[in-house]
């Protein structure tokens, strides 16, 4: 790889990283209004519930929208919510598409609740910039807990 390519995919990581931070403070501060320009036109995010490393899953919510996905977090504003927590971001940039994974701990905001899953990115420049492209979050459950709760 020549040093020319190795610092773009050096910026690339970086930029995507700082991407990632971005959606956690637009959340953290309760700041919404932050978040669409965090996506690029057309990019959607789920939401999953389902047990680390697996393949079954439930999807909880899905936003077609960066806009759905706005107009969702506008309705909770001013409400208990995550502050999220990143922590093992891993970033793999293909020319001018990306993907990473990271795990999110997040401490509900005046509760004692508290989410903890991982995210699934993929990113693509729009306009010169990095934008997230998907997003998908799979908050942990485990299936024997809910056997165990519901006396199954």
């Amino acid at each position: 790889m020549s040093e020319a390519d190795r610092l773009k995919q050096v910026e690339a990581r970086l930029a995507i990283a700082d991407l990632v931070h971005a959606y956690a403070l637009a959340v953290r501060r309760d700041r919404p209004e932050d978040v669409e320009q965090l996506f690029a036109p057309g990019a959607t995010f789920e939401v999953r519930e389902g047990a680390p490393d697996r393949e079954d899953h439930t999807v909880v919510q899905r936003f077609e929208s960066p806009q759905d996905l706005v107009s969702y977090l506008v309705s909770g504003k001013g409400r208990s919510h995550p502050v999220p927590l990143i922590h093992n971001l891993l970033v793999e940039v293909h020319g001018d598409r990306a993907f990473a994974s990271s795990m999110m701990a997040g401490p509900i905001f005046g509760t004692g609740n508290e989410v903890f899953g991982e995210y699934a990115d993929s990113f693509i420049q729009h306009g010169g910039e990095w934008r997230f492209s998907s997003r998908v979050f799979t908050l942990f459950r485990d299936p024997a807990v809910g056997e165990r709760d519901s006396g199954a």
